[in-house]
């Protein structure tokens, strides 16, 4: 009966950590992607061209969160 309890341990639990490398391995890049995303948000909060009125400041926040948010979806990465 133990014998039979470890087959199917083994049975369940190695496909379960033969798919996990992978993503182990994904992990290792998150951060260029995240400083991408950075990049990209400044760039557009930048490009929108406001004057820094009170205003214009948090347009400008909200551009780049827009745009950080997106990029983080597209790169497939929690924002």
């Amino acid at each position: 009966m133990s014998c039979m309890r470890r087959l199917i341990a083994a049975v369940v639990l190695l496909p379960l950590a033969a798919a996990s490398l992978p993503a182990q391995a994904a992990k290792m890049d998150v951060k260029a992607a995240r400083a991408e995303c950075f990049r990209q948000a400044h760039e557009a909060a930048n490009a929108a061209g406001f004057n820094m009125g009170s205003g214009a400041i948090g347009a400008a926040q909200s551009i780049g969160a827009d745009t950080y948010r997106s990029c983080c979806y597209k790169m497939g990465i929690r924002p």
